[in-house]
């Protein structure tokens, strides 16, 4: 019974993250890969426990002129069992790995959005007074606003504009480009690689 519960507790993340991930994105948006490896490792995890907890039973019967005798009667894994629970265990250590590290990749790659929104939200929390003012203005323009509205919506003078972008600056948190008579000032969208 042990060696049940030590099987479905490791494969359990791997479903876990697949059942999660089938709930967040719905039945419309998982990939028929994912989809088929999962089945996989459920029908492979359900065949392994299964071989292990229930080995073939062997009977040694000595037969004669009546009835047949059973002599003795023993449970044993035979050489069929152990190829069968062999390639599940490789099946569901494939299949684990695969789910683990495809949805964690997944995230990565696929949603860098989230990241740039909790790096600004983080940065909010740090900024304090008309640095967080600023910056809040610069994020509800969408990222990207000229200093020349900057000074307008804020209110604050050209200088002390100045001076505030330039400390923004200097954290790493904006981007200023030349735009004209005046600057392009954008999100830093690479946040965490500044120092």
């Amino acid at each position: 019974m042990m060696v049940f519960w030590s099987l479905i507790s490791w494969s359990s993340p791997p479903l876990m993250i697949f059942l999660s991930n089938f709930m967040v994105k719905g039945v419309m948006r998982i990939g028929l890969k994912d989809l088929a490896v999962s089945i996989l490792l459920l029908i492979s995890s359900f065949i392994l426990v299964n071989k292990l907890l229930n080995p073939t039973p062997i009977q040694i019967i000595v037969t004669g002129e009546g009835q047949p005798i059973v002599v003795r009667e023993f449970v044993t894994y035979t050489l069929i069992d152990v190829i069968v629970v062999v390639a599940s265990t490789i099946i569901v250590c494939m299949t684990s790995f695969y789910i683990l590290f495809s949805t964690r990749l997944e995230g990565k790659a696929l949603n860098p959005s989230n990241s740039i929104e909790s790096d600004i939200k983080f940065a909010l929390r740090l900024l304090e007074g008309d640095q967080k003012k600023i910056f809040l203005l610069i994020v509800e323009s969408g990222g990207s606003i000229l200093q020349s509205e900057i000074v307008e919506k804020s209110g604050f003078s050209n200088a002390k504009v100045t001076r505030i972008l330039s400390e923004l600056e200097s954290k790493g948190l904006i981007i200023k480009r030349r735009y004209g008579m005046t600057n392009k000032i954008e999100i830093n969208r690479e946040m965490r690689t500044v120092k």
